[in-house]
């Protein structure tokens, strides 16, 4: 009986991993015809990735919520133990390990209305960046100052959403490193709305001094920022401000944003962004240089009729405004909704060197793509035609890319099927790319 008990335990131990477990992959065949290289066949490709995690246990816990005084405490902990199995592809071998996660994610003591939190200083303040993330990765690609803990080491406060934070360290006496101290201290506070809560205010500051080695960290800094909000305007700017000690000199960072909105028509939007290049991790560009981005764009979707939109998006943007080497970059884009059709057409032009007396060139791109979708097909055609000019040169750059396609998901139940011509590109003045066609079926699971 002990035995039969056993085997039950590993059988449902067993199927527990493989319930918990995840596959993923494709597999397909494709037929290509590579007309440069004048080649062509079969190819087939697999890939897959399977996965599971077995959790032993996953543990919460908190004290604090059933206090009887405005004197209290609370407490917050979880942890969570687990194997786990990874293989990135389709072999046979497999990585397996176990893994635990344990942490405190709140400590505070209530007095009243004040909230200490006794996890660490917290953080400096941070208001401004970017307006851009070119790589797309959801955060802005420059975010210079602030945002930081100088010192882990200390509390928080909160009062009526009044926040700030305070460490300190050091060493004294017969310490190896001598006397030493390191302090940090900052506040931030509440957004403060006037005029019919149309404008709104908030900003905050800090402090590190330290003298515990010879680089000189002592930082002082702070931020602010002013925003306004109506029905169809909206608009805010906001400044990290610092003085670096070492280096004996203050240093910003700086970001406006502005927009006028036609209700779900259109609008017109306006963003700049400053910051000396002495932050910024840029080889080659002067200290003493000033960083200045700003763009300024426009959107707006004509109902041409019930069954037919046409939107059009338009900028004007200029990056490293105040050094040589200029960028401006004027672009449009345009996209026509009839039924099942969709038509887009971009144009990009791009002058470089605007600053300075290198050769100028010009670059001129147009860019459409049709797209029909069927209930049984989609298909697509995609054109591009690049012009470009530049001094000292006697023939344009004039080039082409080119490709179309087809793809259907209902001939064979689970797999695509599709006919593609790609990687296309008919050049004027030199020798073009004519591409490859390709057939191919996919099943994905």
């Amino acid at each position: 009986m002990k035995k039969a008990i056993i085997v039950l335990l590993i059988t449902v131990l067993v199927a527990g991993f493989a319930f918990a477990g995840t596959f993923k992959g494709s597999a397909g065949i494709e037929f290509d015809v590579l007309l440069n290289t004048q080649e062509w066949g079969f190819k087939n490709t697999t890939s897959g990735k399977y996965s599971f995690k077995f959790e032993f246990d996953t543990t919460k816990v908190s004290i604090g919520d059933d206090h009887q005084t405005d004197v209290w405490a609370e407490l917050a902990a979880d942890a969570s133990a687990w194997i786990s199995l990874s293989n990135a592809g389709l072999a046979s071998n497999a990585n397996v390990g176990g893994k635990y996660t344990a942490r405190i994610t709140k400590a505070n003591i209530h007095v009243g209305e004040i909230t200490f939190g006794i996890l660490n200083a917290g953080k400096t303040i941070d208001l401004a960046s970017s307006y851009y993330d070119d790589n797309e990765d959801g955060k802005p690609d420059y975010d210079v100052l602030g945002g930081n803990a100088f010192l882990a080491n200390g509390f928080t406060v909160n009062y009526k959403d009044w926040n700030g934070g305070f460490g300190a360290q050091g060493t004294w006496g017969d310490n190896p490193a001598g006397d030493t101290y390191q302090i940090f201290a900052h506040v931030e506070t509440p957004t403060f709305k006037f005029a019919d809560d149309q404008v709104s205010v908030l900003g905050g500051a800090y402090a590190y001094v330290t003298d515990k080695d010879n680089t000189n960290a002592t930082q002082f800094g702070g931020a602010a920022k002013a925003a306004y909000a109506a029905d169809k305007i909206s608009a805010d700017v906001e400044a990290d401000v610092a003085y670096i000690a070492a280096a004996e000199k203050f240093v910003f960072e700086a970001a406006a944003n502005a927009s006028y909105n036609f209700g779900e028509a259109g609008y017109v939007g306006l963003n700049v962004y400053s910051t000396p290049y002495a932050l910024l991790p840029i080889v080659g560009v002067p200290e003493d240089a000033i960083k200045l981005d700003a763009m300024l764009s426009a959107g707006y979707v004509f109902g041409i009729s019930d069954d037919i939109d046409l939107s059009v998006d338009a900028w004007v943007e200029t990056r490293d405004a105040l050094i040589d080497g200029l960028t401006l970059e004027v672009g449009a884009i345009e996209s026509t909704t009839i039924d099942a059709f969709t038509i887009t057409l971009t144009e990009i032009a791009d002058l470089y060197n605007l600053a300075n007396d290198n050769p100028l060139s010009t670059e001129l791109l147009v860019r459409e793509k049709v797209t029909y979708k069927h209930e049984k097909f989609t298909a697509y055609e995609q054109l591009s035609v690049v012009l470009g000019f530049a001094e000292d040169v006697d023939d344009p750059i004039l080039s082409m890319p080119f490709e179309c396609g087809i793809s259907t998901t209902e001939i064979v139940e689970g797999a695509t099927l599709a006919l593609t011509y790609k990687n296309a590109d008919f050049k004027f003045f030199e020798d073009g790319v004519y591409g490859n066609i390709v057939a191919s079926c996919t099943i994905t699971f």
